[in-house]
């Protein structure tokens, strides 16, 4: 049985069920008015009926000991016994509905008129004029007077009560009636005018007033009944129609009522909550506390607030908030009414705010925000526990030329990935935070030792080398990373992102896909990246750049073969500087075309001078950044220039990073080969750093590959360094190409290039990078050199 029929009768009377007095909970069918009131009167029928059959019995046994002996005729019993059966009778009839009598329109009436009816037997059978039992007539009124809603019906009866007793006393008067004998009184009675005069009018002038003052009453009572409803009416439409959730509880948090709107947000139908109890549609989350506060609210019978999520039908989960209101019954809580509203919508608003404000939009990872939040935090844990902090500054190398080139939604994409390489790299305990564009931070906690963020910095640059693929083109890009330590490098989240972005620019310029740890020092390379990103601006305008050249050497005979045009920028105030440090920041302002196309032509216009002195060709390498290889229209830039200087495109090399070629190899596939297309020749430089494959680099139109001078500096005392080096040269043969090592300054690096059979080296064994004329005196000791050889 659902715990709301168990419940029905007080619901109705309590003054805070008032849902419950105008409709039962959840569903169950309430009586009628009419429904209601019959079954009270038959009940109250029956009641009357015992009470006089149990009067009749114990009077009955009285008078047949004693000297009157029973009086009636046995005739008379058994007609009065049928009186007392057919009363039984109708009323079961009436009670139960049978044969539809209770939707007869006027069936109140009948069984009232059927009451005075056999009321009158009874009074006749227990005397007559001379009996007790008039009173009767005053139930049948008040009867009337609850079950028949107009006065002037309860009038009517009253009336017609009275008109029963007066004839049945003139009948008696008449001798129409048989006499019944009582004991106690004068059979004469009934042949006195006077005294039935005034006992029929003592019954009329009783029954008239009952009949006056019970209507009266009665429509007092069914005005304020009709009142209530009305409001209970508003009231329940009120809730039906609330844009709250409202539901009714047992005090074990069963449902006793439940609003239309909580149905239909919840998905749960009533036949469900027949079976669920409130806790059951509460998140496992919230269970524990909201049983706690429901248990208290019990407890000290006083309303609390409740914050939730409530599981619906579907599985999802609906976030609620409101108040929950014990109904005190008996002076303890008889049930619970919890008002409560739909913050869904709201609550997910706050968390996207929430997120917005604390995390990044494309990667999902932490912001600057969260991340200095979080720093201070693990700054406090960090001196608790006597350790170290360390912060990591990772930044893309030349993603802006990706995202120039090959458009923004590659580079979100790239981004994306790369984040999520680094989220697999760290451990549990570590966070990656995105600061903007392609800058991260890394936070690894409880370092015992800096070797630990070494390890970290290292495990964060191999999956980032490794190739990116996104829409169909494979993309390679490296990262440089810059470490800050704390409490080594000071405190505060703003100072160790600070120094970490310092070692972050120091790796740079150290070559890029590296890291460095902070020094102090790094804080003046700070100012003066400042200061060079100033004057940078002017650099070109003023004439303050210079371009040097070095000599690259045939190993076997030492004799120059080819030069390297390097720019150097002629700084007032710093003096010359090499192109580390002002190159990297020339790429971040996109000043690195016009620098570069400034560079090639310089080359260009000095290698047509030297032809033009009479010196001998020399092809002339040029450095081609990654921003001026992914340009639209290089390949014609080029043809211009060397047009504009009259140089034979074959006197021209065009040297390109591993790292800038692997970046987008199909786009570096297409430009080489307009290059080449024009007689130029193209070489690698920095190979061994890019990760290119054989596959790949047959690819390219390239001539010469350049070992990079990482590869060389060791390779006298690092078997690794020297295998690296032999395998590229042996590759380089096998390709047909070129193979010319980089950074050569001993003579030990020479004889190990020269047992290799490698082509060409450069360094400062050779010479240092230098202005045009000392490259032309080269020239011309050689070629007076050579003539001396041939002369004799």
């Amino acid at each position: 049985m659902p715990p709301w029929t168990e419940t029905a009768d007080w619901l109705k009377t309590d003054s805070g069920a008032f849902l419950a007095a105008g409709r039962m909970p959840l569903g169950t069918t309430p009586w009628t008015d009419q429904e209601t009131r019959a079954r009270l009167v038959a009940m109250a029928r029956w009641i009357l009926l015992a009470i006089i059959g149990a009067y009749g019995l114990f009077a009955g046994g009285i008078l047949s000991v004693s000297a009157y002996r029973v009086f009636l005729t046995q005739a008379q019993l058994a007609f009065l016994a049928g009186a007392v059966a057919s009363v039984a009778a109708y009323s079961l009839v009436l009670q139960q509905g049978w044969f539809g009598v209770r939707g007869f329109r006027y069936s109140d009436h009948a069984q009232i008129l059927l009451d005075l009816f056999f009321i009158t037997v009874l009074i006749h059978f227990s005397g007559g004029p001379s009996s007790w039992f008039w009173p009767a007539y005053l139930i049948a009124t008040m009867e009337a007077a609850f079950l028949l809603p107009r006065p002037r019906e309860v009038w009517a009866v009253g009336a017609i009560g009275g008109a029963m007793h007066g004839l049945m006393l003139a009948g008696h008067y008449l001798r129409l009636l048989p006499p019944v004998a009582m004991p106690f009184t004068s059979a004469d009675l009934g042949a006195n005018p006077l005294y039935l005069c005034l006992i029929w009018s003592w019954a009329a002038i009783l029954n008239a007033a009952v009949a006056f003052i019970t209507a009266r009453l009665m429509g007092v009572i069914r005005w304020e009944h009709r009142a209530l409803k009305a409001r209970e009416a508003q009231l329940q439409q009120f809730v039906d129609t609330a844009n709250d959730l409202i539901v009714c509880l047992t005090p074990e948090g069963r449902f006793l009522y439940a609003n239309p709107l909580w149905v239909r947000t919840l998905g749960y139908g009533l036949e469900d909550l027949e079976t669920t109890t409130f806790f059951d549609l509460i998140d496992l989350d919230h269970r524990a506390r909201l049983l706690k506060e429901f248990g208290r609210a019990m407890k000290e019978a006083r309303g609390t607030t409740i914050e939730a999520d409530v599981l619906a039908r579907s599985g999802t989960r609906i976030s609620v908030e409101g108040n929950l209101a014990p109904t005190l019954k008996d002076g303890r809580p008889g049930m619970v009414w919890c008002i409560c509203r739909d913050v869904t919508a709201r609550r997910q608003a706050e968390e996207q705010l929430f997120r917005m404000a604390h995390f990044d939009g494309l990667t999902g990872l932490p912001n600057r925000a969260s991340l200095l939040e979080k720093l201070n935090g693990a700054q406090e844990a960090a001196r608790r526990s006597g350790r170290s902090l360390a912060v990591l500054f990772v930044d893309l190398d030349r993603f802006k030329l990706i995202n120039d080139t090959l458009g923004h939604a590659v580079g979100d994409e790239l981004l994306r990935q790369a984040a999520q390489r680094m989220k697999t790299a760290i451990r549990e305990s570590d966070t990656v935070s995105r600061i903007g564009g392609d800058e991260f931070i890394v936070t690894l906690n409880d370092v015992q030792d800096p070797k630990e963020a070494s390890a970290l910095a290292g495990r964060l640059l191999r999956p980032l080398a490794r190739p990116f693929h996104i829409g169909g083109q494979e993309i390679f890009v490296t990262a440089s990373v810059g470490i800050s330590l704390f409490p080594e490098d000071g405190e505060g989240g703003e100072a160790l992102v600070k120094k970490a972005d310092s070692a972050m620019y120091h790796a740079k310029s150290r070559g890029r896909n590296n890291y460095q740890f902070y020094h102090p020092g790094m804080d003046q390379d700070a100012e003066r990246r400042l200061v060079l990103s100033t004057g940078l601006r002017h650099a070109l305008e003023a004439g303050e750049f210079r371009v040097l050249y070095q000599p690259k050497v045939e190993v076997d005979t030492g004799r120059m073969t080819a030069i390297e045009a390097l720019v150097r920028w002629e700084h007032p105030d710093l003096g010359l500087l090499p192109p580390s440090e002002f190159i990297p920041l020339a790429e971040e302002t996109g000043l690195i075309l016009p620098i570069g196309e400034w560079v090639l032509r310089e080359a260009c216009s000095q290698g047509a001078r030297w032809q033009a002195q009479g010196l001998r060709p020399m092809r002339i390498g040029v450095n081609l950044s990654g921003y001026q290889l992914q340009q639209a229209g290089m390949a014609a830039t080029v043809r211009r220039i060397l047009e504009e200087t009259e140089l034979d495109p074959q006197w021209l090399e065009l040297e390109i990073t591993e790292t800038v070629v692997m970046q987008n190899p199909a786009l570096a596939v297409a430009v080489l080969d307009e290059v080449k297309a024009l007689g130029i020749h193209v070489s690698i430089d920095d190979f061994g750093t890019g990760y290119s494959s054989l596959a790949q680099l047959k690819r390219f139109s390239v001539s010469t590959l350049k070992i990079d001078k990482s590869f060389i500096r060791d390779l006298e005392h690092n078997p690794t360094d020297a295998a690296i080096a032999t395998a590229i040269i042996a590759m380089g043969a096998c390709l047909n190409l070129q193979v010319v090592a980089e950074g050569v300054e001993t003579e030990g690096q020479l004889a190990f290039l020269r047992e290799r059979q490698c082509h060409g080296a450069q360094g400062f064994l050779f010479g240092h990078a230098v202005p045009a004329e000392a490259i032309a005196s080269v020239l011309e000791q050689e070629d007076r050199e050579s003539q001396i050889v041939m002369v004799t």
